[in-house]
């Protein structure tokens, strides 16, 4: 049962599920409706304060999800594009925008200073199964699989390529330390243990294909 959310039940939300089942047929093991309900669940558990932009951001983030680049944003134009067809949606331009701003984070998940609270929380809830050993682990099958059938690579063009994201998302991950506060601190410091497993991971694969 899904936690934390208030927009379950629109029409609006409707289609966007339909959107990520879509995602899943074609292939997508992690980036489906189970990551949506897994993020979800992290802001229930956290005690994150309701706010109805962070809400959509979460549901819409990942809505388009294929071969080619720039996804969020894809993913942000759409949520806009989807507001203007539902006549009666009564979401202003201004929480509109702030909708696409949060989907945008995702694309980095870099926080910078100066970062509102649904900022951080949206990129805390997409990272925060790093934080956790077994998920990392089945995570990381999950997304090899994907980017095997999505982008028709081989298992070691996907570990070398896994490797390079991880080693530069590190290095962001280091930075969000640089600028959240000290509670924040030792989450970060549990995704950038995540994300060493997950690069021990991908290199062990090609060490052995």
């Amino acid at each position: 049962m899904e936690v934390w959310t208030r927009i379950q039940y629109t029409e609006l939300a409707t289609e966007a599920h339909i959107l990520m089942n879509e995602n899943e047929i074609k292939g997508c093991e992690y980036h489906n409706n189970d990551h949506i309900d897994e993020m979800y669940q992290y802001l229930e558990d956290t005690g994150e304060p309701y706010d109805e932009a962070l809400d959509w951001a979460v549901l819409f983030h990942d809505a388009v999800y294929d071969a080619e680049p720039e996804k969020e944003s894809r993913s942000a134009r759409l949520f806009v594009e989807m507001c203007d067809k539902f006549r009666g949606f009564n979401l202003r331009p201004s929480e509109q925008a702030k909708v696409h701003g949060l989907i945008m984070r995702t694309r980095t998940h870099e926080v910078h200073p100066g970062a509102s609270e649904a900022a951080k929380a949206i990129i805390r809830a997409d990272l925060h199964a790093l934080t956790d050993k077994t998920k990392t682990i089945r995570n990381f099958v999950k997304i090899m699989n994907e980017s095997i059938n999505l982008y028709d690579c081989s298992v070691e063009e996907f570990a070398e390529n896994n490797i390079k994201f991880m080693e530069g998302l590190k290095e962001r991950m280091m930075f969000n330390i640089s600028v959240v506060d000290i509670d924040e601190e030792y989450f970060y410091d549990k995704v950038i243990n995540g994300i060493n497993l997950t690069m021990n991971l991908a290199k062990a694969i090609k060490e052995t294909v």
